[in-house]
Formats: structure tokens, sequence, C-alpha cells
């Protein structure tokens, strides 16, 4: 009778025990593992309103413009206004075009060249028309070209970034 009691409590204990234990560990676990499967910042791949659309030349001279999420939140943080990238835009009437300022090759900034109304890469010589094509150099493509809107005279850009070395446009 008394060996059935000392069992009885050894299995008692034991569950009990790795229950608290379970308690501990899910939440443990858990924030161990959730950062490696969120964006690294939050707020890239959103709408970002930019700029006025009254402040982009009306001849369509590209305006390289700063990227910044005013509220970005990492894996642990909430963070302060941050720049993220940069962009160049493009007014085209009342619309307004949007490319990536980083180089599809390497990864450079992308400058825009006023004198020969192209855009060019310092680095290694890739050189993009006005419409954001490949003109010439070792880019696998063109410039990306990002999604924009015009909500109430601002210019908002869904900023993204790709993969760079590759002919495909594909999220990083």
């Amino acid at each position: 009778m008394a060996e059935d009691r000392r069992t009885v409590l050894k299995v008692l204990t034991g569950v009990l025990g790795g229950g608290a234990a379970a308690i501990v560990a899910g939440p443990a676990v858990r924030a161990i593992v959730a950062p490696v499967t969120l964006d690294p910042i939050r707020g890239i791949g959103d709408f970002v309103r930019l700029a006025e659309l009254a402040q982009l030349p009306e001849d369509g001279t590209p305006l390289n413009v700063p990227v910044v999420i005013e509220q970005p939140e990492d894996a642990w943080n909430k963070l302060p206004p941050t720049q993220v990238g940069a962009v160049f835009l493009v007014r085209k009437g009342d619309g307004v075009q949007a490319f990536s300022t980083i180089c599809p090759h390497l990864g450079c900034g992308i400058d825009y060249v006023a004198s020969a109304k192209t855009f060019a890469c310092p680095c290694h010589e890739s050189s993009f028309a006005e419409d954001g094509s490949v003109a010439a150099g070792p880019s696998p493509r063109g410039m990306d070209a990002l999604e924009t809107r015009v909500v109430d005279g601002a210019v908002e850009v869904k900023f993204e970034k790709f993969k760079i070395g590759t002919s495909d446009k594909v999220p990083a």
C-alpha cells in the first residue's frame, strides 16, 4: 500500500513539475524563435508618404528622396523614425513613377546624371535610361520600379527591397 502511494506521488510530482516547466519554457522558446520569423524591420513593404506632388519637378527630372519609416519595429524594439532607403521620384503629369536607388547588380547606390539624363552606378559602370531600363554595364535587370500612388496631393511609395545579382525582380 505504501509503495502504491509513493508511485502515485512520484507520478503526480512528475506531471506537476513537467507542467510547470512547460509553462515557463513555452514563452521562453517563443521569445527566442519568434524574431527569426519576423521581418527585419516592419514597415518595409507598406506605402510610405514621401513628398508632396507639387515638390516634384514638372519637367520629369528625377528627385532623390529618402524613405523614412515613421514608427518602424524590429523583432524586439519599436524604433524612432528610421531611414530605410531612398527612391527616385519622377513626375509624369499628375502621376509619379518611383525607382529604387539600389543597383540590381551588386547593391551599390545609383545616381542621376542630369547632364546625360541617365541613371548611373559609379561602382561598376552600369547605366540606366530614364525609364529605368539597362543602357550599359553588368546589371542583370533594369532599375527596380516601385508601386506609387498619389493621395490628397501626397506621393506614397510601396517601398520594397529586391534580391541583387539576379535577372528576376524577386523580393529580398
